[in-house]
Protein backbone atom coordinates (compact mmCIF):
# COMPACT_ATOMS: atom_id res chain seq x y z
CA UNK A 1 0.00 0.00 0.00
CA UNK A 2 1.24 3.62 -0.86
CA UNK A 3 1.95 5.42 2.07
CA UNK A 4 0.54 8.86 2.41
CA UNK A 5 1.79 12.83 2.28
CA UNK A 6 1.88 12.48 5.97
CA UNK A 7 3.77 9.10 6.52
CA UNK A 8 6.11 9.70 3.77
CA UNK A 9 6.76 13.40 6.19
CA UNK A 10 7.31 11.88 9.05
CA UNK A 11 9.37 8.77 7.91
CA UNK A 12 11.63 11.43 6.11
CA UNK A 13 11.78 13.76 8.89
CA UNK A 14 12.54 11.39 11.45
CA UNK A 15 15.16 9.83 9.43
CA UNK A 16 16.74 12.88 8.74
CA UNK A 17 16.79 14.58 12.88
CA UNK A 18 17.99 10.81 13.83
CA UNK A 19 21.03 11.18 11.34
CA UNK A 20 21.48 14.61 12.15
CA UNK A 21 21.95 14.09 16.03
CA UNK A 22 24.31 11.14 15.08
CA UNK A 23 27.77 12.58 16.48
CA UNK A 24 30.13 12.86 13.26
CA UNK A 25 27.73 11.22 11.10
CA UNK A 26 27.28 14.54 8.85
CA UNK A 27 29.53 14.30 6.00
CA UNK A 28 30.35 17.20 3.71
CA UNK A 29 27.69 18.23 1.27
CA UNK A 30 28.89 17.23 -2.65
CA UNK A 31 27.83 19.57 -5.25
CA UNK A 32 25.74 17.12 -7.64
CA UNK A 33 26.45 18.94 -11.05
CA UNK A 34 29.66 20.25 -12.21
CA UNK A 35 29.65 24.42 -12.12
CA UNK A 36 33.27 25.18 -13.72
CA UNK A 37 31.13 26.97 -16.85
CA UNK A 38 29.83 29.46 -14.33
CA UNK A 39 33.39 30.99 -13.76
CA UNK A 40 36.89 29.72 -11.54
CA UNK A 41 36.07 27.36 -9.26
CA UNK A 42 38.16 25.01 -7.18
CA UNK A 43 37.49 21.55 -8.98
CA UNK A 44 38.47 19.48 -5.93
CA UNK A 45 36.13 21.05 -3.72
CA UNK A 46 33.50 22.43 -5.67
CA UNK A 47 33.58 26.21 -4.75
CA UNK A 48 33.57 29.04 -6.87
CA UNK A 49 36.54 31.43 -6.29
CA UNK A 50 34.58 34.41 -4.20
CA UNK A 51 35.71 37.87 -4.00
CA UNK A 52 35.21 40.54 -7.28
CA UNK A 53 39.24 40.59 -7.37
CA UNK A 54 40.18 36.74 -6.95
CA UNK A 55 36.90 36.39 -10.00
CA UNK A 56 38.30 39.38 -12.20
CA UNK A 57 42.11 37.43 -11.20
CA UNK A 58 41.27 33.82 -12.18
CA UNK A 59 38.62 34.31 -15.45
CA UNK A 60 41.82 37.03 -17.01
CA UNK A 61 44.20 33.90 -16.51
CA UNK A 62 41.84 31.27 -17.67
CA UNK A 63 41.78 32.64 -21.17
CA UNK A 64 45.65 31.52 -21.69
CA UNK A 65 44.77 27.95 -20.68
CA UNK A 66 40.73 27.94 -21.68
CA UNK A 67 39.98 26.06 -18.79
CA UNK A 68 38.62 27.34 -15.60
CA UNK A 69 39.13 24.72 -12.54
CA UNK A 70 41.90 25.60 -10.42
CA UNK A 71 42.91 24.37 -7.17
CA UNK A 72 46.34 24.98 -4.81
CA UNK A 73 49.58 23.18 -5.26
CA UNK A 74 48.96 21.21 -2.04
CA UNK A 75 45.53 20.20 -3.09
CA UNK A 76 46.88 18.74 -6.30
CA UNK A 77 49.30 17.14 -4.72
CA UNK A 78 47.15 15.72 -2.76
CA UNK A 79 44.99 14.19 -5.73
CA UNK A 80 47.59 12.37 -7.21
CA UNK A 81 47.77 15.13 -9.35
CA UNK A 82 50.76 17.49 -8.83
CA UNK A 83 51.70 21.04 -10.63
CA UNK A 84 54.12 20.43 -13.24
CA UNK A 85 57.94 21.82 -12.91
CA UNK A 86 58.62 25.10 -13.84
CA UNK A 87 54.74 26.29 -13.46
CA UNK A 88 54.17 29.56 -11.91
CA UNK A 89 50.84 30.17 -9.87
CA UNK A 90 48.33 32.73 -9.89
CA UNK A 91 48.06 34.92 -6.60
CA UNK A 92 44.30 35.33 -5.01
CA UNK A 93 43.56 36.61 -1.28
CA UNK A 94 41.31 35.40 0.96
CA UNK A 95 40.50 37.22 4.68
CA UNK A 96 41.81 36.20 8.17
CA UNK A 97 39.66 35.71 10.88
CA UNK A 98 40.69 35.22 14.61
CA UNK A 99 38.17 33.48 17.65
CA UNK A 100 36.27 37.09 18.79
CA UNK A 101 36.50 34.74 22.44
CA UNK A 102 40.48 34.07 22.71
CA UNK A 103 42.05 35.62 19.36
CA UNK A 104 43.34 32.22 17.84
CA UNK A 105 43.25 32.47 13.91
CA UNK A 106 40.60 30.40 12.71
CA UNK A 107 39.76 28.66 9.53
CA UNK A 108 36.57 27.16 7.56
CA UNK A 109 35.90 24.63 11.24
CA UNK A 110 33.23 25.17 13.02
CA UNK A 111 35.29 25.89 16.39
CA UNK A 112 38.34 27.56 16.98
CA UNK A 113 41.59 25.27 18.65
CA UNK A 114 40.50 26.03 22.12
CA UNK A 115 36.79 24.61 20.92
CA UNK A 116 35.06 28.02 20.88
CA UNK A 117 32.05 28.24 18.48
CA UNK A 118 33.12 30.51 14.87
CA UNK A 119 30.20 29.32 13.06
CA UNK A 120 28.10 33.00 13.39
CA UNK A 121 30.28 36.12 11.88
CA UNK A 122 30.12 37.21 15.67
CA UNK A 123 31.79 34.62 16.56
CA UNK A 124 35.25 36.23 15.03
CA UNK A 125 37.15 38.98 13.80
CA UNK A 126 38.48 40.10 10.23
CA UNK A 127 42.05 41.02 10.79
CA UNK A 128 43.46 41.41 6.73
CA UNK A 129 44.35 39.61 3.93
CA UNK A 130 46.24 36.47 3.61
CA UNK A 131 47.38 35.83 -0.27
CA UNK A 132 47.93 31.67 -1.43
CA UNK A 133 48.78 30.72 -5.26
CA UNK A 134 46.98 28.90 -7.31
CA UNK A 135 47.03 26.40 -10.48
CA UNK A 136 44.90 25.94 -13.57
CA UNK A 137 44.03 22.47 -13.97
CA UNK A 138 46.33 22.36 -17.21
CA UNK A 139 49.15 23.40 -15.04
CA UNK A 140 49.10 19.79 -13.55
CA UNK A 141 50.98 16.94 -14.79
CA UNK A 142 47.87 14.88 -16.01
CA UNK A 143 45.24 17.59 -16.81
CA UNK A 144 41.99 16.62 -16.41
CA UNK A 145 39.76 15.89 -19.68
CA UNK A 146 36.98 18.86 -20.02
CA UNK A 147 33.85 18.17 -19.13
CA UNK A 148 31.32 17.13 -21.68
CA UNK A 149 27.97 18.14 -21.02
CA UNK A 150 25.74 15.28 -22.23
CA UNK A 151 22.40 16.24 -23.97
CA UNK A 152 20.28 14.19 -21.72
CA UNK A 153 16.36 13.87 -21.77
CA UNK A 154 15.47 14.13 -17.95
CA UNK A 155 12.44 12.75 -18.35
CA UNK A 156 12.75 9.46 -19.04
CA UNK A 157 12.46 7.64 -16.06
CA UNK A 158 11.14 10.45 -14.03
CA UNK A 159 8.33 10.94 -15.71
CA UNK A 160 6.37 12.02 -12.47
CA UNK A 161 8.67 14.38 -11.19
CA UNK A 162 8.44 15.94 -14.47
CA UNK A 163 4.97 16.18 -14.78
CA UNK A 164 5.21 17.58 -11.46
CA UNK A 165 7.21 20.10 -12.07
CA UNK A 166 4.65 21.33 -15.18
CA UNK A 167 1.84 21.24 -13.59
CA UNK A 168 3.77 23.62 -10.64
CA UNK A 169 3.87 26.04 -13.67
CA UNK A 170 6.55 28.19 -12.69
CA UNK A 171 9.22 29.77 -15.24
CA UNK A 172 12.16 27.45 -15.04
CA UNK A 173 15.45 28.28 -17.31
CA UNK A 174 17.96 26.29 -18.37
CA UNK A 175 22.05 27.41 -17.81
CA UNK A 176 25.52 28.37 -16.50
CA UNK A 177 26.87 26.60 -13.56
CA UNK A 178 24.23 27.80 -10.43
CA UNK A 179 20.72 26.54 -9.42
CA UNK A 180 18.86 29.12 -7.58
CA UNK A 181 15.30 31.02 -6.95
CA UNK A 182 15.36 34.42 -7.74
CA UNK A 183 12.66 35.69 -5.47
CA UNK A 184 12.27 38.97 -7.13
CA UNK A 185 12.17 37.91 -10.75
CA UNK A 186 10.02 34.60 -9.85
CA UNK A 187 12.33 32.39 -11.47
CA UNK A 188 14.36 29.05 -10.97
CA UNK A 189 17.49 28.81 -12.84
CA UNK A 190 18.85 25.40 -13.41
CA UNK A 191 22.23 24.14 -14.61
CA UNK A 192 21.90 22.14 -18.17
CA UNK A 193 20.42 18.45 -17.31
CA UNK A 194 23.43 16.48 -18.33
CA UNK A 195 26.10 18.86 -16.48
CA UNK A 196 24.71 16.55 -12.99
CA UNK A 197 26.15 14.05 -12.31
CA UNK A 198 22.99 11.69 -12.48
CA UNK A 199 19.52 12.44 -13.09
CA UNK A 200 18.33 11.78 -9.28
CA UNK A 201 20.77 14.91 -8.58
CA UNK A 202 18.88 16.93 -11.19
CA UNK A 203 15.47 15.99 -9.95
CA UNK A 204 16.24 16.67 -6.42
CA UNK A 205 18.06 19.89 -7.01
CA UNK A 206 15.26 21.11 -9.29
CA UNK A 207 12.38 20.24 -6.61
CA UNK A 208 15.07 22.18 -3.89
CA UNK A 209 14.66 25.17 -5.88
CA UNK A 210 10.70 24.74 -6.35
CA UNK A 211 10.58 24.52 -2.93
CA UNK A 212 12.33 28.12 -2.42
CA UNK A 213 9.33 28.83 -4.82
CA UNK A 214 6.68 28.10 -3.05
CA UNK A 215 7.83 30.29 -0.51
CA UNK A 216 6.78 33.74 -2.27
CA UNK A 217 3.78 35.73 -0.96
CA UNK A 218 1.56 34.85 -3.35
CA UNK A 219 2.19 31.18 -2.23
CA UNK A 220 2.92 29.96 0.69
CA UNK A 221 4.21 33.54 1.85
CA UNK A 222 7.68 32.30 4.05
CA UNK A 223 9.84 35.12 5.54
CA UNK A 224 12.49 33.93 3.62
CA UNK A 225 11.47 34.39 0.55
CA UNK A 226 8.62 36.61 0.61
CA UNK A 227 10.50 39.04 2.94
CA UNK A 228 14.28 38.33 0.98
CA UNK A 229 16.45 40.29 3.16
CA UNK A 230 20.19 38.73 1.72
CA UNK A 231 21.20 34.59 2.12
CA UNK A 232 23.08 35.32 4.78
CA UNK A 233 20.29 36.37 7.22
CA UNK A 234 18.63 33.60 9.41
CA UNK A 235 15.33 34.00 8.06
CA UNK A 236 17.17 32.49 4.79
CA UNK A 237 18.93 29.77 6.43
CA UNK A 238 15.96 28.67 7.88
CA UNK A 239 14.01 28.87 4.28
CA UNK A 240 17.45 26.00 3.07
CA UNK A 241 16.13 24.14 6.14
CA UNK A 242 12.79 23.63 4.41
CA UNK A 243 13.78 23.91 0.75
CA UNK A 244 15.74 20.68 1.78
CA UNK A 245 13.59 18.86 3.86
CA UNK A 246 10.63 19.18 0.99
CA UNK A 247 13.03 17.99 -1.33
CA UNK A 248 13.90 15.14 0.69
CA UNK A 249 10.15 14.65 1.30
CA UNK A 250 9.20 14.49 -2.68
CA UNK A 251 12.08 12.63 -2.96
CA UNK A 252 11.11 9.54 -1.68
CA UNK A 253 6.98 10.12 -2.20
CA UNK A 254 8.00 9.88 -6.49
CA UNK A 255 10.43 7.20 -5.38
CA UNK A 256 13.74 9.55 -6.89
CA UNK A 257 16.84 7.99 -5.27
CA UNK A 258 20.31 7.15 -5.98
CA UNK A 259 22.72 5.45 -4.06
CA UNK A 260 24.30 8.60 -1.34
CA UNK A 261 21.30 10.87 -1.88
CA UNK A 262 19.78 10.73 1.23
CA UNK A 263 23.00 11.22 2.81
CA UNK A 264 23.72 14.45 0.53
CA UNK A 265 20.29 15.81 2.25
CA UNK A 266 21.54 15.10 5.30
CA UNK A 267 25.13 17.55 4.92
CA UNK A 268 22.77 19.91 3.11
CA UNK A 269 20.82 20.52 6.12
CA UNK A 270 23.74 19.89 8.65
CA UNK A 271 25.42 22.69 6.98
CA UNK A 272 22.69 25.45 6.89
CA UNK A 273 21.66 24.26 10.14
CA UNK A 274 24.79 25.55 11.82
CA UNK A 275 23.50 28.66 11.42
CA UNK A 276 20.62 28.70 13.38
CA UNK A 277 22.57 27.02 17.07
CA UNK A 278 20.69 28.83 18.98
CA UNK A 279 17.26 27.23 18.12
CA UNK A 280 17.96 23.36 18.58
CA UNK A 281 14.31 22.70 17.19
CA UNK A 282 14.59 24.26 13.92
CA UNK A 283 15.08 21.37 12.01
CA UNK A 284 11.59 19.82 13.32
CA UNK A 285 9.94 23.63 13.26
CA UNK A 286 11.37 23.22 9.47
CA UNK A 287 9.96 20.30 8.33
CA UNK A 288 6.70 21.10 9.27
CA UNK A 289 6.58 23.61 6.39
CA UNK A 290 8.42 21.49 4.29
CA UNK A 291 5.30 19.40 5.01
CA UNK A 292 3.45 22.04 3.46
CA UNK A 293 6.11 22.50 0.55
CA UNK A 294 5.55 19.39 -0.14
CA UNK A 295 1.42 19.38 -0.59
CA UNK A 296 1.77 22.38 -2.39
CA UNK A 297 3.80 20.36 -5.35
CA UNK A 298 2.22 17.06 -5.06
CA UNK A 299 -1.33 17.65 -6.19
Amino acid sequence: MAKTLAETEREVADAIIAALETPDANGRWVMPWDRSSDGPTNVLTGRPYAGGFNYFVLMMAAGGYGDNRWAGASQWKKSGNPIRRGQTGTPIFFPRFKCAKCGTPVGWGKKCKRGHSVVKPADKTFTGWGQSYTFNNQQTSTPLAAVEVKDVDPEVGFERAAAMVKAAGADVRHGGGRAFYRPGMDFVQMPEPGSFKTLADYWSTMIHEHGHWTGAASRLNRPGIAQFSGSSSEAYAFEELIAEMGAAFVCKHLGIQREGLFENHVAYIATWKQKLTDDPSCVRKAAQQAGAVMRYLVK
